[in-house]
């Protein structure tokens, strides 16, 4: 797995069981104030999504395409989200991939993954 599958599966974690299990909507980052610089607010949001934040308040047009760009998966996410969702089991049970146990919270990470990709 690589760094950045372990990135977004720490952030995929902590508090969003308890988020899912309240019906909560998962919490969005507040704003960046300074838009003339892209790379603070990409900082910003990237922080924020190793917080567990799923989306960014913008205050000016020209950082939605940043805060697309971080929220976007990296390519290998995608790849191992596309063979996850390929090899699981029609019928639920959980199965292995790569020594890695895969099972239905795993299946709706990957599917999740793949949703934001497109």
């Amino acid at each position: 797995m690589s760094a950045s599958q372990r990135s977004r599966n720490r952030r995929a974690g902590s508090g969003n069981a308890w988020r899912a299990a309240a019906n909560l909507a998962p919490p969005i980052d507040g704003v960046t104030t300074s838009f003339a610089d892209p790379t603070v607010t990409l900082d910003d949001f990237r922080y924020a999504l190793r917080l567990g934040m799923t989306a960014k308040l913008c205050i000016h047009p020209s950082q939605v395409p940043t805060v697309h760009q971080a929220a976007r998966p990296a390519e290998d996410e995608i790849a191992w989200a596309k063979g996850i969702v390929a090899r699981a089991d029609p019928s639920g049970a959980a199965i292995a991939v790569g020594g890695q146990m895969i099972d239905g919270p795993v299946l709706e990470r990957a599917k999740r993954i793949l949703a934001s990709a497109s």
